[in-house]
């Protein structure tokens, strides 16, 4: 009976990895802040990298690693100055891509839902310095298109609030998103 089952499991395991589209992606772009982070911050780049599996020809799972570091900025409020440091955002998602075509120029939506890391907010100003970092869960809608190996994306990552202030980007990417294996 055990020799049965081990034969029996051996051959599902063959028959899913003659099938397997294992991914590979990696690339880079443009980050633009959004949320209360805006008022404070400029544009800066967004650098990817993903490794994942496709369920079928129309269904990705992936692990997302993104890093985006927003330039900081000199502010002027009130008769008080000060400037913010950069601002790192590292997000870590699982992440599900849903391709509208099976070939050719493939458009997609996507979803990541994960943890994102805030790095040092620091303040620097008349008052002194001030220095804030957190994780928060974060979510990440996008949309793009694939062809060939070509991936390109916008997508909007909401990492949640430091302090009282909300921490968001929409990022442009663009990259390549190999297919190992399968048909």
């Amino acid at each position: 009976m055990k020799k049965t089952v081990l034969v029996f499991a051996i051959a599902l395991l063959g028959i899913t990895t003659a099938n397997a589209q294992f991914k590979i992606g990696f690339g880079a772009g443009y980050a633009v802040p959004a949320g209360d982070i805006a008022d404070f911050t400029d544009g800066g780049i967004s650098a990817y990298l993903e490794l994942g599996y496709g369920v079928n020809e129309q269904i990705d799972v992936t692990f997302l690693y993104s890093a985006d570091v927003l330039v900081g900025a000199d502010i002027s409020e009130d008769g008080m100055t000060g400037s913010i440091g950069n601002v790192v955002i590292a997000s870590y998602l699982a992440n599900g891509r849903y391709f509208f075509k099976e070939q050719g120029f493939r458009p997609y939506a996507g979803l990541g839902l994960g943890l994102a890391s805030i790095g040092a907010i620091e303040v620097e100003g008349a008052s002194g310095n001030v220095t804030a970092s957190t994780s928060n869960f974060a979510f990440r809608p996008a949309l793009g298109f694939k062809y060939g190996v070509l991936n390109m994306n916008a997508a909007y990552l909401n990492a949640g609030k430091t302090g009282e202030a909300s921490v968001s980007d929409i990022s442009f990417n663009i990259g390549l998103l190999f297919t190992i294996g399968g048909n």
